[in-house]
């Protein structure tokens, strides 16, 4: 195994420590239409706590519906899973 192949095996492990490992978070900046209509999530890469760039995720309507729907299921069912009680 290279050098290269090691280093990328340890950035894939993913810890609770955001200075450890490759991390691509939210940035502080609010989301924005681009000229084609799409949405643009702003994001902030970084690796070992150091700041590499900024990117973003740009995703068309039918894209950003369908993450909306998975946040929701899964902000669901974290809630469901903390307290145990049905909320329907």
């Amino acid at each position: 195994m290279t050098m290269t192949q090691r280093r990328m095996r340890g950035a894939a492990t993913l810890t609770a420590n955001p200075s450890q490992g490759v991390r691509i978070h939210r940035a502080a900046t609010p989301l924005r239409r681009t000229e084609a209509g799409r949405i643009a999530l702003p994001l902030t890469v970084g690796n070992n706590g150091t700041p590499l760039g900024d990117a973003e995720l740009v995703l068309t309507y039918d894209d950003a519906a369908e993450l909306y729907a998975e946040l929701g299921r899964m902000l669901v069912d974290a809630i469901l899973t903390a307290d145990g009680t049905d909320h329907e």
